[in-house]
């Protein structure tokens, strides 16, 4: 287990980059620890970061009464076997998409420059471009807190859809995943993989702070990228925070936004869709 010395700065522990500190902060680098730093601490509150990449701080400073327990390091090597593609949570991403792809395995390539951890993927079930995570998921091994033994999960029992899983809201931390992929020819996944990432970089704002798409696709509407630019909403800005002018979906830091910042822009763009649409968007990003 790995503690932070007094306070920890999270600014490099949340991909807006948000300046925030907190009194307490735990870096569980396998099960045993992770059960060590969930264990339930009277009037505390315990927060879960992964590499950061779908939360809005939405404080400076959070005192004893909250403790972070951040993944980054939980497990982060990833093993492949034939078809069957073994990750731990704190792996990146990107790193299980090469991986796959060296080992000649198809089906991450539209996951390709998503950032963020393994486990994070797992628990949000991350997409882009027709895909899901869970796609080639077979199961997925978590702590449940008070049980001495980690349940390994199928894939049904994950109850992915869009965007949205099990996990969410719940007490149970992913520790690992395992995948079966379909084997092809290394450098056709390779060559995808690369216009992917041609695609989202053209695309998204990557010249910026930010943690993807702040609100999921509303039903019976135009994406949330479409609708903030029908409304005149990108470059839209509070504080530090804007909505992207490269992707109206998107809120980045554009110089010291603060979570407050990123809050009061969110709910303006809500306003904005529910005055052109009357949909209510529904916020894909973890406020803490």
């Amino acid at each position: 287990m790995e503690y932070g010395q007094g306070a920890v700065d999270l600014t490099d522990c949340n991909s807006y980059r948000v300046a925030a500190v907190a009194a307490c902060c735990l870096f569980p680098r396998d099960a045993a620890a992770l059960a060590e730093a969930l264990r339930p601490g009277v009037g505390q509150a315990v927060h879960l970061l992964g590499h950061g990449c779908n939360v809005i701080l939405s404080r400076p400073y959070y005192d004893a009464s909250h403790r972070f327990v951040c993944t980054r390091v939980l497990e982060p090597t990833i093993a492949v076997e034939g078809s069957r593609v073994t990750a731990g949570a704190g792996a990146r991403l990107r790193d299980l998409c090469r991986a796959a792809a060296r080992a000649g395995l198809a089906g991450l390539e539209h996951l390709w420059d998503i950032p963020g951890s393994v486990g994070g993927a797992a628990c949000m079930n991350a997409g882009a471009y027709g895909a899901s995570f869970y796609d080639g998921l077979v199961a997925v091994t978590a702590y449940f807190p008070g049980e001495s033994a980690l349940r390994r999960l199928s894939r049904e029992a994950c109850r992915p859809a869009y965007r949205t899983t099990a996990f969410q809201g719940a007490s149970a931390v992913i520790v690992r995943v395992e995948l079966d992929l379909p084997p092809d020819d290394p450098a056709a996944i390779l060559a995808e993989m690369g216009r992917i990432g041609r695609l989202r970089r053209s695309k998204l704002p990557y010249d910026r702070p930010s943690a993807g798409s702040v609100f999921r696709r509303p039903d019976g509407a135009p994406p949330v990228g479409k609708i903030m630019e029908e409304a005149g909403m990108k470059g839209f800005a509070i504080g530090g925070a804007r909505v992207s002018r490269r992707h109206g979906g998107f809120i980045v830091n554009a110089g010291n936004a603060t979570g407050a910042d990123i809050l009061a822009v969110a709910a303006a763009m809500r306003e904005a869709a529910r005055r052109l649409y009357g949909v209510e968007l529904v916020l894909e990003q973890v406020v803490i």
